[in-house]
């Protein structure tokens, strides 16, 4: 079945924040398995975008949070398949969410190439070499601009020549708002996780906009009397 982007609704992020709240506490879908399904989504477009992954460098930008946790399962799923992944990793530990740093853990054990802040002489050189950027730095709780290593990393990114993928929004967005903040990832495409962003549609800085399944149950939809057509019923994601 082919959906048209008028049949797909999309969301604000607080409805985004109540659709986690009621898949999480009411339906008992815990937040690692959101991560997991997400961070799969984003490892299979990133295939198809690819085409291939024989032969393959991919680059992963990694933030402190729940994006980054996505990131870094994308990471994992596509080390599995034979591409050599190089994680980036924006912030100290003690800084990380608790399933964030359980993954950088988990990939650190597959010998997976994870880099520090501390090594960003080798960042540049890992972007030059890349065949794709996965942007998983800042999801929709961004706050002003990107500072810092943060900052250093998306403008890497954007002036590296290589596409980039970013998860549900591109770092340095602003969702609530609908603007770009200074920096910002300027995506070739755009995974939004569960239902499309309203204030990311139409906008340069996505790139081409999919829709990932990341197993939110569609009872969570009718609970809030949200009309949600079965889209993934014959794909894992669409194109708007």
């Amino acid at each position: 079945m082919i959906f048209s982007k008028k049949d797909i609704p999309s969301i604000t992020v607080d409805q985004m924040k109540q659709i986690d709240d009621i898949a999480i506490n009411r339906f008992g879908v815990e937040s690692s398995m959101l991560m997991e399904n997400a961070g799969r989504s984003t490892a299979m477009l990133a295939r198809k975008v690819l085409v291939s992954l024989k032969g393959k460098e991919i680059v992963i930008l990694v933030g402190k949070g729940n994006n980054g946790g996505d990131a870094l399962v994308a990471a994992r799923f596509l080390h599995n398949w034979n591409t050599k992944v190089s994680c980036l990793i924006a912030d100290h530990p003690d800084n990380q969410k608790e399933l964030t740093k359980w993954h950088v853990g988990i990939l650190k054990s597959m010998y997976v190439n994870v880099v520090y802040q501390t090594e960003q002489i080798t960042f540049q050189q890992l972007m030059k070499t890349s065949s794709l950027i996965i942007d998983g730095l800042i999801g929709y709780n961004l706050e002003g601009d990107p500072k810092g290593i943060y900052k250093t990393l998306i403008e890497l990114a954007n002036n590296s020549g290589k596409r980039i993928l970013s998860i549900d929004n591109p770092s340095g967005f602003d969702i609530s708002s609908g603007q770009s903040k200074d920096p910002c990832i300027k995506a070739n495409y755009t995974l939004c996780l569960a239902l499309p962003k309203t204030t990311l549609i139409g906008k340069k800085e996505a790139g081409e906009i999919w829709v990932g399944d990341i197993g939110v149950p569609h009872e969570v939809y009718e609970f809030l009397d949200m009309k949600v057509p079965k889209i993934f019923e014959e794909r894992d994601f669409v194109k708007l």
